[in-house]
């Protein structure tokens, strides 16, 4: 004696419909498992004779598939847009960066005033600590612009563009004040 033939659990998520059970259609209208190929004559099914279309025979293997995610299965590959690297994220790191950065020049001054002699090392000093936060702010509003227009991650794109553009605007105006003193004299 035989056992009875079960039909094989859906997997989760899944609805019995997509896995090539169908609700029952009036006479006349056919429906087949495969897709549409494009002929109205092409070859029949390979499962024609199988209670359950789209399950392998017992001893019988599926055909490896071509694309992931397809067969009603979910896909475990990820979506291009997820799948991309988080430039808002980045671009949150490379702002906080440029801002701990102007945080330890501005806390260094008092050292290097004390331990530098020369007013012109000191000036020297300053000069580097503030082009290397410029060009960091510059890099973290770049990113930051580019990922603001991608559909994830925008609020961390906008706290790196506004920390950023601070950065700069300080810098920059900094800059010009200096230079506008020194020229007066």
């Amino acid at each position: 004696m035989s056992e009875p033939q079960q039909p094989p659990a859906q997997p989760y998520g899944t609805s019995p419909q997509s896995q090539g059970h169908r609700a029952p259609q009036p006479p006349g209208v056919h429906h087949s498992a495969q897709p549409y190929s494009g002929s109205e004559h092409s070859e029949p099914p390979q499962n024609a004779g199988q209670s359950h279309p789209g399950q392998p025979h017992p001893g019988q293997s599926l055909p490896a598939q071509s694309h992931p995610g397809s067969g009603g299965y979910p896909s475990s590959a990820p979506s291009r847009a997820s799948s991309g690297t988080p430039v808002g994220r980045i671009a949150l790191i490379v702002a906080l960066a440029a801002l701990l950065i102007g945080l330890i020049v501005t806390i260094s001054y008092p050292v290097m005033i004390r331990t530098l002699a020369d007013p012109s090392s000191i000036g020297v000093f300053g000069t580097i600590g503030s082009g290397l936060v410029l060009v960091v702010s510059i890099v973290a509003l770049i990113l930051g612009l580019m990922s603001v227009r991608r559909p994830d991650q925008q609020v961390l794109a906008g706290i790196a563009i506004g920390i950023s553009a601070g950065q700069i605007l300080g810098i920059v105006v900094s800059w010009m004040s200096n230079l506008f003193y020194a020229l007066s004299y």
